[in-house]
């Protein structure tokens, strides 16, 4: 039982990992069309990729 319970821990962390690197991509690519400045279409691209790197490294590493 114990197994079961650790795949379905390792399971729900990849398919949250999967859907923070999602929507961090997603919205560095909606940054470079919602806003009108290069500079902040510059920053919010890359500083959404980093966030969700972040975040992902984060719950990767609770995971472990």
């Amino acid at each position: 039982m114990d197994s079961v319970k650790s795949f379905l821990v390792k399971m729900t962390s990849h398919a949250l990992e999967g859907t923070i690197t999602f929507l961090s991509v997603l919205f560095a690519m909606g940054s470079l069309y919602w806003f009108e400045s290069g500079w902040l279409k510059f920053a919010g691209m890359v500083g959404s990729l980093i966030a969700g790197y972040v975040i992902t490294y984060w719950v990767a590493r609770m995971r472990d």
